[in-house]
């Protein structure tokens, strides 16, 4: 199978359609430094996301996200397909309610990456992502509130938000 700590009972668990069981190999391919692992580890999450594991969907799209920027100056055009898969994951993952998926896909609309470019959406996501007790979320909408990035300066809204870092931490 692999040099990788890769049970038997793990394996057929994701051989037999476990989503669950597929994300966990692929968290233990994308461990090894071999390519041919990462594309193991690419195509178990992508099982296990079709199979509805949000971790799985959330993962992907920050996998994907970091190559399409990694690529972006070399290949801009396959920069903007690892992009729009990214933006494809990313929006499943937060249908779901997933925090950090949310927080990344305000950055789509703060960028413009394969969407058009929507400040006041990026902030209301961000908040979205804030509400659903996402620390990183919280920390921006500080800095958004106190420098009136994409809103007017509100110091009671970034007080509010800057004690519920504190609180969170």
């Amino acid at each position: 199978m692999s040099d990788l700590p890769i049970s038997t009972e793990l394996f057929n668990r994701a051989m037999a359609g476990n989503r669950d069981a597929q994300f966990e190999l692929a968290e233990i391919y994308m461990q090894s430094e071999n390519e041919e692992h990462v594309a193991l580890a690419e195509e178990w999450a992508l099982k296990a996301a079709q199979l509805g594991h949000v971790e799985a969907m959330y993962w992907l799209g920050e996998g994907y996200t970091f190559y399409a920027k990694d690529m972006l100056e070399e290949d801009p055009e396959e920069a903007k397909t690892y992009f729009e898969h990214a933006y494809r994951w990313l929006e499943q993952a937060s249908k779901h309610k997933h925090p950090a998926a949310i927080l990344e896909l305000s950055n789509f609309y703060r960028r413009g990456d394969v969407v058009e470019k929507d400040v006041a959406k990026s902030v209301e996501l961000v908040k979205q992502a804030a509400e659903l007790g996402e620390l990183q979320a919280m920390r921006d909408l500080v800095c958004i509130y106190e420098h009136g990035l994409g809103v007017e300066i509100d110091e009671e809204k970034a007080d509010y938000w800057n004690e519920k870092v504190k609180a969170a931490e």
